[in-house]
């Protein structure tokens, strides 16, 4: 599962609720006073828990509105469908705005496409991580 492998590099750290509570300049695309991050920023990891928890909630409320095979009571059906609705409303938005975030940093796509980032770009978004790989 993708959740055991990526849930410790995504715990949240003191430095990233300092970006969270800044990303306002990174959107006015500002970012030289964020604070230093590390393979993951502050809005990635977010984005990971988000969609951790839609995706709970999404498999727990399929299971209550799949009556034909639980049966559960009519009000836990409707509550599922609504808790189904509002997780995948969610999650929806939460691929728009990966979506957005994606297009809106550049060498964010070359980066996804290949695997790999150059050390210039790691240096300028992930200043943490590019010194705990190079040592600088």
């Amino acid at each position: 599962l993708m959740f055991l492998r990526f849930r410790k590099l995504n715990a949240m750290t003191k430095t990233d609720k300092e970006w969270l509570s800044r990303i306002g300049e990174m959107v006015d695309g500002d970012d030289h006073n964020m604070p230093e991050q590390g393979k993951y920023n502050g809005g990635q990891k977010a984005m990971f828990w988000a969609s951790v928890v839609c995706m709970v909630l999404l498999v727990v409320s399929g299971v209550l509105i799949w009556r034909a095979q639980f049966s559960p009571p009519l009000e836990l059906v409707r509550f599922g469908a609504v808790v189904h609705a509002v997780a995948g409303a969610a999650m929806i938005a939460l691929i728009m705005i990966h979506v957005y975030a994606a297009i809106w940093v550049k060498g964010t796509i070359r980066a996804m496409w290949y695997g790999t980032v150059t050390r210039a770009w790691a240096k300028q978004h992930h200043r943490a991580w590019y010194r705990e790989m190079t040592g600088k």
